[in-house]
């Protein structure tokens, strides 16, 4: 699998040195955004893979992060990350578009499969299959 890129959008210092140190270290490209301004100018200027949304984001909802995520890339997989437990917040994001929502404390073996799958999935769709043409024949 080529090397994914990956946003991070979140302003607890410390999620953010934790989620990049472990990306990192398992051969991925980070960027980081502290606020929604941030994310979306990383978002114009660059190609990202993959975002991780915390729930909140200094003055922003994490909701309307998604949003304007989605708008600028639609096919992006979304993962929201909370630190409450939250089946309000929850339904609104995965109806949003997030593909999956994560409550901190963040078990890194499970973060790392579900981008490690989410990624697949995407790298999988963007590859045409081929298909084979089928004569017909006579009888």
């Amino acid at each position: 699998m080529p090397s994914a890129r990956i946003l991070i959008v979140e302003d607890e210092r410390q999620t953010v040195d934790t989620l990049r140190d472990l990306f990192e270290q398992h051969g991925y490209e980070t960027e980081v955004a502290l606020n929604k301004q941030v994310a979306l100018t990383i978002l114009q200027e660059r190609s990202m893979d993959i975002a991780i949304v915390s729930t909140s984001v200094q003055e922003s909802p994490g909701g309307d992060i998604l949003h304007e995520i989605k708008k600028l890339n639609a096919k992006m997989p979304i993962v929201m990350i909370s630190e409450q437990k939250s089946k309000r917040v929850e339904s609104s994001s995965i109806k949003a578009g997030a593909k999956i929502f994560i409550l901190k404390p963040l078990d890194h073996v499970f973060l790392l499969r579900t981008i490690e799958n989410l990624l697949e999935v995407r790298f999988t769709a963007a590859i045409p299959k081929k298909t084979k043409k089928y004569s017909k024949s006579k009888r």
